[in-house]
């Protein structure tokens, strides 16, 4: 009995060793795979900036299996390249949107976004194969930039805040800063959490200075957003912010939740006897204040605002203040 037993104990001892060594996902129930989806197709149409299809492109398209913002939802991913005609299609389960994107060399990544399906015709999605263009923009002339990522609540209310572009902080004393580029002016009028009128003034110090806006999508499209040139004419003096609130209502005023407005800027300005502009610094500006990444191009009279993310300016940048995007 007692050689029956000690076999009994090394055998139970050799069955936790191996279940030691199995791995974890192993060990633990396996969620179940979704049941069939319909199956849906769609082309990626890749284009150039002139609209001609754009051969040997790398197009990724991904179907989303599983219900549409629920947990367990997984991608089915599809790779191809790109024909003469700038096409590449797809089919598989789908659970009513698919996502897609394209690379190549010399170009700037591009997203399609989520394609959402408009309806089930049994066990299809329709419309059937959809085609979506991709514009892919060339990487012409990027440039070293003063380029940040910032994301600060105003410091002081009812005071001109100047801010130095260059250095990457207010100037002083509130900062480091030495050249005033943009000044921050808040006003704020807050009653309740829910009742509050909320003003921001972004002006500039020299006269020619200006910002002017345009429309570019935050997570859609080419990783270069803006035109690679700003325009060197159109400047206003000052863009007013404002956020308004009252109890029992939305909130409402001019700030873009969407991320989808955009700036470009004209600083440290000197204009001839005749109000002409002589020199000037441009820049560029994604997303909405105080929540926002700038690009400044240092060399004077040079509009071009293409980025190199490998040669910022400014140095010593935090993680969340680095800027990875042309």
């Amino acid at each position: 009995m007692k050689s029956i037993s000690s076999r009994r104990g090394c055998l139970l001892a050799l069955a936790l060793c191996f279940s030691l060594l199995l791995p974890i996902e192993a060990q633990q129930k396996q969620e179940p795979l979704p049941p069939p989806q319909p199956t849906a197709k769609i082309t990626g149409k890749v284009i150039d900036e002139s609209g001609q299809p754009v051969n040997g492109a790398q197009v990724t398209i991904d179907f989303l299996i599983g219900q549409l913002g629920s947990w367990g939802t997984r991608d089915l991913t599809h790779q191809g390249t790109t024909g003469s005609d700038g096409a590449f299609s797809a089919s598989d389960q789908a659970g009513g949107a698919a996502s897609l994107s394209v690379t190549k060399a010399g170009y700037y990544k591009t997203y399609g976004g989520r394609y959402l399906f408009k309806e089930r015709n049994g066990m299809q999605w329709e419309p059937w194969n959809p085609n979506i263009e991709l514009v892919l923009k060339p990487i012409l002339k990027p440039i070293p930039m003063y380029a940040k990522r910032v994301e600060t609540a105003i410091p002081d209310f009812n005071v001109a805040l100047p801010y130095d572009l260059s250095v990457g902080d207010w100037v002083a004393p509130r900062g480091k800063g030495k050249i005033a580029d943009i000044i921050f002016t808040a006003q704020l009028d807050q009653r309740s959490e829910s009742d509050y009128d909320y003003t921001l003034t972004v002006s500039f110090p020299n006269k020619g200075d200006g910002i002017q806006t345009f429309d570019a999508p935050l997570n859609v499209g080419s990783e270069l957003k803006s035109p690679r040139y700003a325009p060197v004419e159109g400047y206003q003096p000052n863009w007013v912010q404002t956020r308004n609130q009252q109890p029992g209502q939305i909130e409402r005023g001019n700030y873009a939740l969407d991320g989808n407005r955009n700036y470009f800027i004209r600083v440290r300005t000197v204009l001839d006897e005749k109000g002409k502009v002589k020199s000037a610094n441009y820049g560029k500006i994604y997303g909405e204040f105080m929540n926002f990444t700038y690009y400044l191009n240092p060399t004077p009279n040079d509009p071009n605002v293409e980025f190199d993310p490998m040669r910022n300016l400014l140095t010593g940048l935090k993680d969340s203040e680095k800027v990875p995007t042309p």
